[in-house]
């Protein structure tokens, strides 16, 4: 144990001072010295201390608190260590094979042991190894393994499931705080002036939707109208079935229209029939029209997106329609794609439903036209976005 122990203290320095190099380089030496002491001393605690940190000096909303990041980054620096030693079994493997190697090589010589000795030094022989196999796999790879992976994993786990509950319990606290009923109050949000003029050129395109399409629209716009008659809030979910695209932008214009509209008691979601990740070029397109983006790195980012100084962000990532954070009652779903609309007939807890299906964007992905379709898609569902809140 005691070499265990040695060891982990070595990868811990050799990881420590590597980290510590590389932060003062990129920071320029303008790193607090108390942060070098956790990177060079406990690298995987002071790296996520000091990626909250730069969080913070750049005037983003960190998405978690200090000590997930913490945990986090245990896991990501401790994977190295449980590689590393994970060779344990492959040595002792080597080992068994040179001393049977030994054993033949000894019943071959005459006279050097008779075959009741051999048999026994074989017995022992093989006893020992799996002592030590034993051994090896018990205190080189499984305890390491569930103190330095799986228990700061279940922590920063613990946490997400605590800060999405928060957000459900505050979505029906809102849901239940409205005592009579009362319409849609008229006070728009001022938005960042990049997308405010964004905006004012999607709305001279409201003569390109036809007709069809207006009247669907306007089915959504008259639902939220019967919900505000009632004082209720009004929970509009966006279902495709990646949720990586068109069901993203969904919910992002949908709320910034009813901000610009002034219409509160609006709450936008979004899910998929399947989770995979916000695609970086969808996200990429909401940035070039002036959205301000901050988000995490990993298969299934997270976003932090903001429209406005005088509104909270809107939480952006890939879920399935049925995740916890999004409702599960009384809420529109809004087919944002076809495949989505026929493979949910029935999406349990919708009491509205919609088909505002959109071409995908996908198709153009590592072509020459690829930003071009993705901009397309983006202004069109903004500008129907802002023709359906105009008819509230």
């Amino acid at each position: 144990m005691k070499e265990i122990f040695l060891s982990y203290l070595t990868y811990n320095l050799a990881i420590g001072i590597f980290l510590t190099l590389f932060h003062v380089i990129k920071e320029k030496g303008a790193i607090k010295p108390v942060n070098l002491v956790w990177l060079l001393l406990f690298p995987a605690v002071g790296l996520g201390k000091w990626i909250y940190q730069r969080t913070i000096k750049r005037q983003e909303t960190p998405e978690f608190s200090e000590r997930w990041y913490m945990w986090k980054y245990m896991v990501k620096v401790n994977w190295g260590y449980m590689g590393l030693i994970g060779i344990g079994p492959l040595i002792l493997l080597m080992m068994m094979s040179f001393g049977l190697m030994i054993g033949d090589f000894m019943a071959s010589v005459p006279g050097a042991v008779d075959d009741q000795q051999m048999l026994q030094i074989m017995e022992m022989g093989l006893i020992l190894i799996m002592i030590m196999y034993v051994f090896v796999m018990v205190f080189v790879l499984i305890i390491p393994f569930l103190i330095l992976i799986i228990l700061p994993r279940s922590q920063y786990k613990s946490i997400e499931k605590a800060q999405l509950l928060e957000i459900r319990r505050a979505q029906i606290a809102r849901q239940q705080s409205v005592a009579q009923p009362a319409k849609a109050v008229r006070k728009p949000i001022p938005l960042f002036p990049e997308i405010e003029s964004f905006l004012t050129e999607c709305e001279t395109n409201f003569d390109a939707i036809d007709k069809q399409r207006r009247t669907k629209l306007e089915e959504v716009a008259q639902y939220i109208v019967r919900k505000h008659a009632t004082g209720d809030a009004v929970n509009l979910t966006f279902i495709c079935t990646h949720n990586s695209r068109r069901s993203q932008f969904g919910q992002v214009w949908a709320a910034v229209a009813a901000a610009k509209f002034g219409i509160r008691n609006i709450q936008t979601y979004s899910g998929g029939t399947e989770e995979t990740a916000f695609n970086k070029r969808a996200v990429e397109a909401c940035r070039r029209v002036g959205l301000k983006i901050t988000g995490t790195v990993g298969t299934n980012p997270r976003y932090s997106i903001r429209f406005s100084d005088s509104a909270g962000a809107l939480d952006c990532f890939s879920k399935t329609f049925d995740n916890p954070s999004n409702p599960q009652q009384g809420f529109a779903s809004i087919m944002t794609c076809s495949d989505a609309d026929e493979n949910c007939p029935i999406v349990n807890g919708a009491e509205f439903r919609a088909s505002l299906t959109y071409d995908d964007p996908k198709i153009a992905d590592r072509t020459i036209e690829e930003t071009a379709k993705y901009d397309e898609r983006c202004k069109q569902i903004a500008t129907e976005m802002l023709y359906l809140f105009s008819k509230v």
